[in-house]
């Protein structure tokens, strides 16, 4: 397909890409012939073998432990990456933070340590390989973002005020780039069962009814539909897609 030839050989920094969502993305899009850096916390065998199972595609691909919501692993992570393939083509923000906590017991460090993961992070990130891709004429920015940042949820006032500004960054990014060919969007997902492998396709299953009672599709969702998702926004049959917010949640949440 033409469409996956102007992708094949690129390459994409997925962040908190050694388990669950993000491996499901690493793997698909792989599959599609881009180069994957794979980005864990702390888990470095866990990464090894992602990274080893994406050059099973054919493709190549290395892993990076470090913190997202550390400066100073940020820069390393840029670094290593630059090093390795001199440029990143495609960038998914898919690492975050939640932790549980009421407004008025949200400490300085706790409010910090989400908003560096959840939103600058991102911008980071951005900042550092946008100049890379003006170059080229030619980029993909995908934050992944979460629910909150649109109805909101008790305890989460940190993390709803990171997502959000997250997709703000978007708004702004897929302007002042678009006349780079560089397309900004972010997927909002709701419920899925990450304990499933990325392989399989049936959807039938019904784990959880209690966590599945509101969705209308009576389930939870396969990593692998969100990785799909992400993988059309990369692609140029979504070339005229950016500054969008797609939400993929079983009709759970309807904007």
């Amino acid at each position: 397909m033409e469409t996956q030839k102007n992708i094949h050989g690129k390459t994409a920094l997925i962040t908190g890409s050694g388990r669950n969502l993000g491996k499901s993305i690493a793997l698909e899009l792989a599959s599609k012939g881009i180069n994957i850096i794979v980005n864990s916390q702390k888990n470095k065998d866990q990464a090894n073998l992602v990274s080893e199972e994406i050059r099973s595609y054919g493709v190549d691909s290395i892993s990076i432990i470090g913190d997202v919501g550390n400066p100073k692993d940020v820069e390393m992570i840029i670094d290593q990456s630059l090093s390795h393939f001199g440029k990143v083509d495609i960038l998914v923000n898919n690492a975050g933070l939640r932790e549980l906590s009421e407004v008025s017991e949200i400490t300085n460090s706790q409010w910090r340590n989400v908003m560096a993961v959840n939103l600058d992070a991102p911008f980071y990130f951005s900042r550092a390989f946008v100049p890379g891709m003006k170059l080229a004429n030619w980029g993909r920015i995908i934050n992944i973002s979460g629910l909150n940042a649109h109805r909101g949820q008790h305890g989460w006032a940190h993390v709803s005020a990171s997502k959000t500004g997250a997709i703000g960054l978007m708004h702004a990014l897929s302007v002042e780039l678009s006349s780079h060919n560089i397309l900004v969007n972010s997927i909002v997902p709701g419920a899925f069962d990450t304990s499933i492998e990325n392989t399989i396709t049936d959807t039938d299953y019904h784990p959880n009814p209690d966590r599945t009672k509101n969705i209308p599709l009576k389930r939870l969702g396969n990593p692998n539909e969100l990785a799909k998702l992400c993988s059309f926004l990369i692609s140029n049959d979504a070339s005229y897609i950016t500054g969008q917010t797609f939400h993929i949640n079983g009709g759970e949440y309807r904007s």
